[in-house]
């Protein structure tokens, strides 16, 4: 890569560059970032599809700003929210949606957010955990200097390959 005053700029200097936001002050920011607006997350839409590995998934996003800011898994036979590292277990009913979008409605002020953050250098981005009863079950999205909730990229795609979301 060549930088603007005509210098071979190798990778690792542009990763230097980048961890500067990787501090402790970044991260409690991102916390009390997610703290801030946790509560207020409005319910956004509910889309089903089949896993990779067959399985009947129904995911549902809490929005701000009109915007999928975090993804919720949920149980498709019984529309209970899934913790984050367990998938659907059965084939699952399409009449859970409706039980879904009940519980979405009230699910964020449940939401308690966690004391720490992951810097996922890919997204270049903070994502703090959510808890729902003691169970991780998302994360929150902060911009690398933590003020700002940044869209979950992941929801958007999958948004714009469900266009029947309910």
């Amino acid at each position: 890569m060549i930088d603007p005053d005509g210098h071979d700029k190798q990778p690792h200097e542009k990763d230097e560059a980048n961890r500067a936001f990787n501090t402790a002050e970044n991260a409690l920011k991102a916390i009390e970032t997610s703290r801030a607006c946790i509560g207020s997350l409005l319910p956004g839409p509910v889309w089903s599809h089949i896993a990779p590995r067959g399985e009947f998934e129904i995911k549902g996003c809490l929005t701000q700003n009109g915007q999928p800011v975090a993804v919720l898994q949920f149980n498709p036979v019984d529309g209970s929210v899934l913790p984050k590292g367990l998938h659907a277990l059965g084939s699952g009913r399409e009449d859970a949606i409706p039980k879904v979008k009940m519980r979405l409605e009230s699910i964020a002020p449940e939401l308690k957010v966690l004391e720490g953050a992951e810097f996922r250098e890919p997204e270049f981005c903070w994502a703090v955990p959510f808890a729902h009863q003691g169970r991780v079950v998302g994360h929150i999205k902060v911009s690398a200097d933590g003020s700002t909730v940044v869209p979950d990229r992941k929801a958007v795609e999958e948004l714009s390959k469900h266009q029947h979301a309910w």
